[in-house]
């Protein structure tokens, strides 16, 4: 027990030094750490159907619209299947094909399409999506899907045994989509646009603003709260791209970070930034365990004749136990190194430091955003 806990607490030191080497302050482009009003991708998702699967389709006894999609479709086609047939389709998956319609994009255009199986097929492999309407949040079609699957996973299986490695009920189709239909856009019909901060930092939205007037002139751009940036831009459309273009790799020099601890129930895992720090605190972190046993005697009277009878008993037995405990002092930390070699020094389990670094936040010792995702 005692290697284990050392060896996950030398991998949450690896983790945690992993942000020792930046500077306090470092210059990063402006198109890093903004967005531009508009300037965004918009979801694309279809419906269809995947053929040519080696028998590893939907069963249709448990996937009905598998059968009812392919009857669509044929009769489409001119193709009219009789009623009541029952066809054994074992080639054929249901499908949700989903996409990302970029900014800007034209019609002609090709983007890829991730395929993935919403029925029972075991997989997708090999298989061919056939040609699926993409549509928009408003229910329009922009783009149609088609094409080859390309599925990284494989497997076998042979008289009850399986081997599979990695997903094989999704895949991807590279260029798999046309686009068909171009969205609206706003970009270059107003002299005034907006940046977004992808984090907001009022101090860095001021800076960002300052840096924008110093090398454009005053009143270009104005911060307006700690996430947006209103700037005003050329007449032309043409003028406006120059100009985004030129303030896009403009060098914003980023001061400190906010501390912060961010703690993942469902893995165990913490990690936090260079900022955080300590204050002085005791600590005591027990493991309290309650156990409970459950055992049936059976009692028996003491002569054959004496007109007893047997009977069958409960014994129940429980202990507590509170293992570990002690107070342990943390001293205040002014730097991620110190941070680190004192949560360590505790020896807490990953769980155990969950709890702790909590409680420091409650008594205020631990000086950082606690956020538990």
């Amino acid at each position: 027990m005692r290697g284990w806990r050392y060896a996950w607490a030398l991998s949450l030191s690896v983790v945690l030094v992993l942000g020792l080497g930046l500077l306090p302050a470092h210059a990063e482009r402006l198109r890093d750490l903004v967005d531009i009003e508009g300037v965004r991708s918009n979801p694309l998702i279809g419906y269809g159907l995947v053929v040519g699967l080696d028998g590893t389709g939907d069963q249709t006894t448990q996937v009905p619209f598998t059968k009812q999609s392919l009857s669509n479709m044929l009769s489409q086609l001119g193709i009219t299947v009789p009623s009541g047939t029952n066809m054994q389709l074992k080639n054929v998956a249901a499908v949700m094909v989903t996409a990302n319609f970029p900014a800007f994009a034209r019609a002609g255009q090709n983007i890829d399409v991730v395929v993935s199986s919403m029925g029972s097929a075991k997989s997708l492999r090999g298989g061919t999506l056939l040609m699926t309407p993409l549509k928009g949040a408003d229910n329009q079609v922009y783009a149609l899907a088609q094409g080859n699957l390309l599925v990284g996973g494989a497997g076998a299986s042979s008289g009850g045994s399986k081997v599979q490695i990695n997903q094989l009920s999704g895949g991807r189709i590279n260029n798999g989509a046309v686009i068909e239909r171009e969205l609206p856009s706003t970009f270059g019909t107003s002299r005034t646009t907006t940046l977004q901060l992808k984090d907001e930092n009022f101090t860095l939205a001021q800076r960002i603003s300052d840096t924008i007037n110093g090398q454009n002139g005053m009143g270009v751009a104005r911060a307006l709260d700690s996430r947006t940036i209103e700037l005003q831009m050329p007449a032309s459309r043409s003028s406006q791209v120059r100009f985004l273009a030129q303030i896009q790799n403009i060098n914003i020099t980023v001061g400190e970070m906010d501390a912060k601890v961010i703690i993942n129930s469902r893995t165990g895992s913490v990690v936090m930034n260079r900022n955080v720090m300590l204050d002085n605190c005791a600590v005591a972190q027990g493991n309290l365990s309650v156990v409970v046993n459950n055992q049936q005697s059976v009692s028996q009277p003491n002569t054959p004749f004496g007109g007893g009878q047997t009977v069958v008993t409960q014994q129940t037995q429980i202990s507590v136990n509170q293992g570990g405990g002690s107070l342990q002092k943390v001293n205040s930390s002014a730097n991620l190194n110190s941070v680190i070699r004192t949560l360590n020094a505790l020896g807490a389990t990953p769980n155990d430091l969950m709890s702790i670094l909590q409680a420091m936040h409650s008594a205020g010792c631990l000086q950082a955003t606690l956020e538990v995702i």
